[in-house]
């Protein structure tokens, strides 16, 4: 059993107000105790899911040449980013070995809009890159992408109802997003990997929620209760796992945990393949947008706890933390 719980989220798709309550009281619960929760009823087909899953495997499937064409040049990421060159324990000030994923990211499609191109903005709406050896690819992921836009609005609508907000509260903060669309590779690890090593080290997530489908295979996604201990999430074949990033937990004052979850090594002693592909969508805000306890979250004795920070100076300082390394420890004087 796990302590993520299973939510239906046809009431809000299909304006269902009178199971609207009981699902609100379910998010809230879900966020308060764990900060993840499993979503069904989300009305994304199942089929489209297995297709990215399955172009994603097909692209890591390429010789390494190829796929280092396409990549990633700075950040944030765009393009391939190969096995050791990401370290999400940096972005918690710890210091272990590299993760063991190779991954592929794109941004927007969409950068017509003015918004888009002004020049405080060039390093935050970058353009995409994509391999000549698998021009498909693009048109699968785009879609996906495109569902994801969708997914994300229905669930900031639950979100704001259990917050006993205004449905579309957060609709004007994502309306001009820089979320990102990751493929995520955990190739079958053939030899023990070094002491402390993960799939992915222990971290949070930066920006509003993050939507994630997966395999069910050895080695996934794990997240610390309360209480320290660590739980599997499910893998729930037509479900997607939701979990809220730091901004959200600055806006509600820690009433919703941003949660440390990591992406664990299969068992030493399994047998077969333990190769696992996710596809992880990062529901990030607009980057100017202003992200600060919100009023209901607060009283005279719950002053606010984070300071305020815009979506785009929180989510680049992480990042960079996850490529350059954790902060300095700080050294005793002694006299």
């Amino acid at each position: 059993m796990s302590d993520v719980p299973v939510l239906d989220l046809t009431p809000i798709r299909r304006g269902d107000p009178g199971e609207r309550p009981s699902l609100a009281r379910g998010i809230d619960e879900a966020l308060r105790e764990v900060g993840f929760f499993v979503i069904v009823g989300h009305g994304v087909e199942r089929a489209e899911t297995e297709e990215t899953i399955e172009a994603g495997k097909r692209f890591f499937d390429l010789p390494g040449e190829e796929k280092r064409k396409v990549a990633n040049r700075g950040t944030p990421f765009r393009g391939y980013v190969g096995l050791g060159d990401e370290n999400l324990s940096y972005t918690e000030d710890e210091a272990t070995p590299p993760d063991w994923k190779e991954f592929y990211t794109m941004g927007r499609p969409d950068l017509a809009d003015p918004y888009y191109r002004r020049p405080d903005l060039a390093a935050t709406f970058k353009p995409n890159v994509w391999p000549a050896a698998m021009p498909k690819l693009r048109i699968t992921m785009e879609r996906h992408y495109r569902s994801m836009e969708g997914l994300t609005d229905l669930v900031m609508r639950g979100l704001a109802l259990a917050l006993e907000l205004d449905e579309g509260f957060f609709r004007d903060k994502l309306d001009r997003h820089d979320s990102t669309f990751r493929v995520a590779n955990y190739p079958h690890q053939r030899h023990p990997p070094a002491p402390g090593q993960l799939r992915a080290g222990a971290h949070t997530d930066y920006g509003a929620i993050t939507l994630l489908a997966t395999e069910r295979a050895p080695g996934g996604l794990q997240i610390r209760r309360r209480d320290g201990a660590w739980t599997d999430a499910p893998v729930v074949p037509e479900g997607f796992v939701v979990n809220i990033g730091d901004l959200m937990m600055t806006w509600t004052n820690d009433r919703w945990l941003s949660n440390l979850h990591r992406v664990v090594n299969p068992p030493p002693d399994v047998s077969g393949s333990t190769r696992r592909l996710s596809l992880v969508y990062f529901a990030n805000c607009n980057p100017d947008a202003r992200i600060e306890c919100l009023p209901a979250c607060a009283g005279a004795d719950r002053p606010p706890r984070h300071p305020p920070v815009t979506a785009g100076e929180h989510r680049r300082m992480k990042i960079e933390k996850s490529v350059r390394g954790p902060a300095p420890k700080s050294v005793p004087q002694t006299r």
